[in-house]
């Protein structure tokens, strides 16, 4: 059986955008990391959000208070060496 890992993706038209809605989420209580962009994504700075997928709603809440420019909301799912990318609507 081949590990499972899950979880949401912000990918940001800037770095500085990416860095300060980082610093607003994590002020909110979500547990958010900065991480490089996947290339399969490959928009925007370079530099994405991740966060665990069951916190979405929050996110979005979150989001929808200070509107940052994103280039996408994604839901990712690798499975070993494999991964599956599905946009989340917003």
């Amino acid at each position: 059986m081949s590990y499972i890992e899950e979880y949401g993706l912000i990918a940001l038209s800037s770095r500085q955008h990416a860095i300060h809605l980082s610093d607003i989420l994590k002020t909110a209580g979500c547990p958010v990391q900065l991480v490089s962009t996947p290339r399969e994504i490959s928009l925007g700075c370079g530099l994405s959000i991740k966060f665990p997928i069951n916190l979405t709603p929050k996110i979005m809440q979150v989001y929808e208070r200070y509107q940052y420019p994103v280039t996408g909301f994604y839901h990712i799912k690798r499975r070993g060496n494999r991964m599956q990318i599905v946009r989340i609507a917003h």
